[in-house]
């Protein structure tokens, strides 16, 4: 009878890390891009913002409250593309927060207006110049120029 030894295992290589990764086969990618992009984004915002509490979707929020008050709350979630159950449960928060009011609206008993406190709007006020401060130094290589085409080409990747 004869043994015969397991064939010996390749030896592995030690796997590369992230930053070594060949990222050649996304790099042509829209999608790709955009989430970098958006991480990188997102990641700023939350180190500089998350003591406030506020996140990027409750500064979307802020921000189309101030600018278009009384808004029905299926409106707001559709235009920020937000699942209406995931808008009524942030918009509790805010609400809880005295941020933002939230009444029947008269025309719809089945639906909400909803407007800024003056906390939410003064919270608005406060945090909007520090947020363009911070997008600025995240988009610190582009010109202003390429940071305004990125904004309009961006604007026509997304339905109006």
């Amino acid at each position: 009878m004869s043994t015969t030894q397991p064939a010996a295992s390749p030896r592995r290589r030690a796997a590369p890390p992230a930053a070594a990764l060949d990222l050649s086969p996304l790099a042509g990618h829209v999608g790709f891009q955009l989430r970098l992009a958006q991480q990188q984004v997102f990641d700023a915002f939350h180190r500089g913002f998350s003591a406030t509490g506020i996140t990027p979707a409750r500064y979307a929020v802020l921000a189309l409250l101030h600018a278009n008050p009384d808004v029905q709350q299926g409106h707001l979630a559709e235009a920020l593309r937000v699942k209406p159950p995931n808008m009524v449960a942030l918009l509790a928060e805010m609400t809880a927060q005295g941020l933002v009011d939230r009444q029947v609206d008269a025309a719809n008993r089945r639906a909400y207006l909803l407007r800024l406190t003056p906390a939410g709007r003064a919270l608005y006020e406060k945090l909007t110049p520090e947020i363009l401060a911070m997008e600025q130094q995240v988009a610190h290589r582009l010109t202003p120029a390429q940071y305004a085409t990125l904004i309009r080409l961006l604007a026509k990747l997304s339905p109006a």
